[in-house]
This record gives structure tokens, sequence and C-alpha cells, in this order.
């Protein structure tokens, strides 16, 4: 046999390969390694809480701030490792997280995937959790499927973006849904277990204008986005 045709056949095997850092069904980020997880922005404002979680005394999460202005000015949370990847593929159509509103505004909490890490790139972005101020910890679950994300800036179509068409994931404060960057805002935001999982049933109820699904769980009933 050829070395030429052995090279062949390795090249091929690694097309196959998943990436280290894809994203695995039911992978979790609970942050009790003592680090942030490849959670970060470019203003250095994810920091490691070691206490304090939802499950309370020594359940650590991260916390974004945000000073309302220049590169610090808006709550996101980017990630480039873990959570690209194949979404199609490895069935992952709802994200789960706990989050925390530390600020004297109410947050409107988005998950934007966008094509690149530039601040005018293309993607899409989810349907908001709304966070009232004082509300403690409160635990979403927010659905990836095409009818509930908006597409922005002209991004590939669905299912061949989240087959491979994106390199960033973010967390962001957004209460329109005009972009995937964020609005700038004063505040603080804790987040916790972020979950890959499949979209859960939900029922849906309107109420005030808005409309809610619920959902329950082996933990409890959790709001559903």
């Amino acid at each position: 046999m050829s070395k030429k045709f052995l090279c062949m056949t390795l090249f091929a095997l690694l097309l196959f390969v998943r990436p280290a850092d894809a994203i695995v069904f039911g992978q979790i980020d609970d942050f009790q390694g003592g680090t942030t997880m490849n959670w970060t922005n470019g203003a250095g404002a994810v920091g490691l809480i070691n206490s304090g979680g939802p499950a309370g005394i020594n359940d650590a999460y991260i916390q974004v701030t945000a000073n309302g202005g220049g590169a610090g000015g808006r709550l996101v949370a980017q990630n480039f490792n873990q959570w690209t990847g194949n979404y199609i593929a490895t069935g992952v159509n709802a994200i789960e997280f706990d989050l925390l509103n530390q600020s004297s505004v109410t947050l409107s909490i988005r998950i934007a995937f966008k094509t690149d890490s530039t601040q005018t790139s293309s993607g899409y972005l989810s349907l908001p959790a709304i966070l009232a101020v004082g509300s403690g910890w409160q635990h979403f679950s927010i659905s990836l499927t095409a009818a509930n994300l908006t597409a922005i800036g002209g991004p590939a179509a669905y299912n061949t973006f989240f087959q491979n068409g994106f390199g960033e994931m973010r967390i962001i404060n957004e209460a329109g849904s005009t972009n995937l960057n964020g609005d700038p805002v004063v505040g603080q935001l804790g987040i916790d277990n972020i979950r890959a999982v499949p979209e859960p049933t939900v029922t849906a109820f309107a109420t005030g204008g808005l409309l809610w699904l619920s959902a329950r769980f082996l933990r409890g009933k959790r709001r559903a986005v």
C-alpha cells in the first residue's frame, strides 16, 4: 500500500471526525470546574462567581457586566468553541439555561448565532427570555427551530447554517430583533447550566399580548420560549 494512498485515506477519515470543541447532544456548561468554559467577550467582562448559583452555596456561575458605553457597553457572552458545530446532525434544537437579572432594569435575553465574530455578521436570533428586576434565578428553554429564529443580515439557509455555517454563539440582551450584538445597557447578568437539548413539548397560551410557552420537565415546571 503506497504512502500516497494512506495519506488520502487518513484525510478522508478526518473529514468525518467531529471537531473536539463542536456541539454534543446533552452537553452542559455548569462552571463547576473553576473556569468560564470558553465564555468571554471583547471587554473581558465575563467573570466566574464561585457560589450563589441556582443551587445556592458553592454553585458556580458566570457573570456578565456592562457599563452602557464603548467596548463594555453591552451584556454579551460569546463562545467560539463547544457551542458551534452541526446542530442538525446532533439533534439539538433547544438550549436551556438559568438566568439571574442583577440589574436595575428588565432584561430581554436572546441567543444569537453569528456567521463570524464581526459586528456586521449575519446570523440568526432567538426569541427573548424576559427577566424582570429582582426576579431571582429563572430557568428558560429557548427553541432553535426555524420558526422561532429570526434571520438577520441574510445568512445561509437554516439547515445549511446550523450544519456548518456559523462560527460564534452569543447570549445577549436585545429588546428588539434587528441585530446580533445586543443593546447598550448598564447592568449585570448571571448565567448557569447552559444545556443542549431537544425542544420540549410545550403548551402555548396568550396573556397581556405576549405568547408564553410552558413545559414540564423532570425537575419541575419551566418556561419555554
